[in-house]
């Protein structure tokens, strides 16, 4: 990684810190909230998942799609670095604002079950495919931003990977090898858990991948 595409991911962390901020905030206020009873749980697990999608979808809007209205192609021609250069930059800069929120929110929710007596801790395997799953999901979407230059595209594509969020919640919990498993008082980390886990990385390192292996073709940096 060369000194400009340092210097570009740099960017993308100091224009999107206080997004970045707020959104860990507001996930952590979520998770206080659903420290305090059943109800509390439920608003707070809200509040949390709400919040890490959130700033998923803004980080991937603000960082291509804005880009792409403000007509930025004047300041990456200027830099000496390819379109596909300068995409690869793109990718690893959001990449980097997304993981850091991600990575303590995820931390957060794993370390709140643990630690709560009233919650069974055999939830935490669901919890680490929830988690991995809202990576996944920022994936696709950033994928899509950098492939799809029309608006209702991207916001249709958001539209489906909210709902596939959903889709995965209820599905995930009624997999037989998970859900039974869940209101035990210790995690079991069996073979269906490790094959969803494996699936859900492979498909977020393809996700992430394609944009890479388009841009050395490109022409246009976005």
């Amino acid at each position: 990684m060369n000194r400009l595409t340092r210097k570009l991911i740099a960017k993308e962390l100091y224009l999107y810190r206080w997004l970045l901020v707020g959104g860990t905030a507001a996930g952590f206020v979520g998770l206080l909230i659903a420290a305090t009873g059943e109800v509390g749980f439920n608003v707070g697990f809200i509040v949390w998942l709400t919040a890490v999608i959130a700033l998923g979808v803004m980080v991937a809007l603000f960082g291509v799609q804005q880009e792409r209205k403000e007509k930025s192609l004047l300041f990456i021609l200027s830099l000496p670095l390819s379109p596909g250069g300068y995409v690869r930059a793109k990718l690893l800069g959001l990449l980097a604002c997304f993981l850091l929120p991600w990575a303590l929110l995820s931390a957060g929710a794993l370390g709140f079950i643990a630690a709560l007596p009233g919650v069974p801790d055999g939830l935490l395997p669901y919890a680490v495919l929830l988690c991995c799953f809202l990576l996944l999901n920022f994936s696709v979407v950033l994928c899509g931003a950098l492939h799809i230059h029309s608006d209702a595209g991207v916001g249709g594509l958001i539209i489906l990977t909210n709902m596939s969020i959903s889709l995965f919640m209820m599905g995930v919990g009624r997999v037989p090898e998970i859900g039974r498993h869940m209101s035990q008082a210790e995690p079991v980390w069996n073979a269906t858990f490790w094959l969803l886990l494996a699936a859900e990385l492979a498909t977020t390192l393809v996700a992430l991948t394609l944009p890479l292996l388009f841009a050395a073709r490109r022409r246009d940096a976005l």
